[in-house]
């Protein structure tokens, strides 16, 4: 096998493959073969036709078509495993030259990482303030706690008009259901407020049209907030343990969403400094999966199709996928910029480190068993070593 690749753009390669046509020659005898095999004559069983017989029945063009895609499949394979390059897409394949007794030739265009020139980002870095005070408003706290105090309410079920305090049971377009406290901040308290059990009604919503009904409506008990209730909730022993407890829990969470805004900063510097080129697939790939879970939420929680809420919103598919496509090249040129700066730090992932995360995985499922039934263990290492990478790649820094 002989190959030459050629630069289409900076992620972009044209790999021009020639397959000796001695060894094309074993891909037609092979094609010949399989053909055979299949092949039924009135005088001979299913599989036993003379080769002479067998070659001038299915005939030439199909012993080429069958030989040059397997000739393409393996050749391809050992090429994948034999280059340098970063292949990121499917081949685009062409075929050049196809003739028994010549060599074969194939090309195969597809998208590839390159590597970046990177500033000076140790600066960078300097340049953005990390130590910010992360404060819990005594507000959220006590959100928290109504959260808590709501979900261990009590209910008896009421007629008559939907008030504030009431807890409402309703259906969206005939079948999605939803259930809250009225008066809360729920982005439907207004339009339900008035109606009684059983009513309906046609709303808009955002400019989405929206039918509800009212199923049901149910009179609130709230338990008292005192120390015994908090021992109810997993063990506190007293309510200002339990504040305690939620105060660190806000913490974290505003800790972990800091970082990330940090970590955004840091890449959108970089990237200001930096000339990346993002290959197409991926874009492409990351603008698909946008538009994928558009059409599952809004089919989840507004109960209409992808079509009926683009008309709704009066805009079209090709704008939404412009409007991902340019989401999906900012998170591709981000993972290239980490991409970059693990190959530059020369940053590992150890086998321990790698174990252990796998382990806390499948100590997620019931048994070992049912973990391997619904995971790929390879893939599972192979994201699990990549998110530690990046962990790296970030700390390193003071990200």
């Amino acid at each position: 096998m002989k190959s030459e690749i050629k630069d289409i753009s900076p992620t972009k390669k044209n790999i021009e493959i020639e397959v000796l046509a001695e060894e094309f020659d074993s891909f037609c005898q092979e094609a010949l073969k399989e053909l055979a095999k299949e092949l039924e004559l009135p005088g001979f069983r299913k599989g036993m036709v003379p080769e002479s017989l067998a070659k001038e029945k299915i005939g030439e063009n199909s012993i080429l078509s069958l030989a040059a895609e397997n000739a393409i499949k393996k050749n391809w394979i050992d090429f994948f495993r034999q280059t340098d390059l970063e292949i990121v897409s499917q081949p685009i394949i062409n075929i050049i030259k196809l003739a028994r007794g010549n060599p074969f030739v194939f090309s195969a265009e597809v998208d590839v990482l390159t590597d970046i020139k990177l500033p000076d980002i140790e600066a960078l870095a300097k340049s953005i303030k990390k130590d910010e005070e992360i404060k819990v408003e005594q507000a959220e706290i006590d959100e928290a706690i109504l959260w808590l105090q709501q979900s261990r309410a009590k209910f008896e079920d009421k007629q008559g008009k939907a008030e504030k305090g009431d807890w409402a049971e309703i259906t969206l377009n005939n079948k999605d259901k939803d259930s809250f406290i009225l008066g809360k901040g729920h982005y439907l308290d207004d339009k339900i407020l008035g109606m009684e059990p059983g009513e309906e009604k046609e709303v808009e919503v955002n400019n989405t049209k929206v039918k509800i009904k009212l199923d049901s409506l149910k009179k609130v008990k709230m338990p008292e907030i005192n120390d015994e209730w908090a021992k109810t909730l997993g063990g506190f022993p007293s309510l200002e343990a339990l504040k305690e407890s939620i105060e660190q829990g806000i913490k974290q969470e505003k800790d972990i969403a800091l970082k990330q805004k940090k970590r955004i900063e840091f890449l959108e510097k970089i990237a200001a400094k930096t000339k990346v080129e993002t290959p197409e697939s991926l874009v492409k790939r990351e603008a698909q999966g946008l538009m994928e879970n558009l059409e599952s939420r809004v089919n989840a929680e507004l109960g209409i199709s992808l079509e009926e809420y683009l008309a709704q919103v009066k805009k079209t598919k090709e704008q939404v996928e412009k409007e991902f496509e340019k989401i999906g090249e900012d998170r591709v040129r981000n993972f290239l910029i980490v991409r970059q700066i693990i190959k530059n730090e020369k940053i590992e992932a150890k086998e321990e480190e790698i174990n252990e995360k796998v382990q806390e995985m499948i100590n997620n499922y019931s048994s070992p068993e049912q973990a391997q039934k619904e995971i790929d263990l390879n893939k599972v290492k192979m994201y699990i070593e990549d998110e530690i990478k990046t962990e790296k790649a970030f700390n390193l820094f003071g990200f």
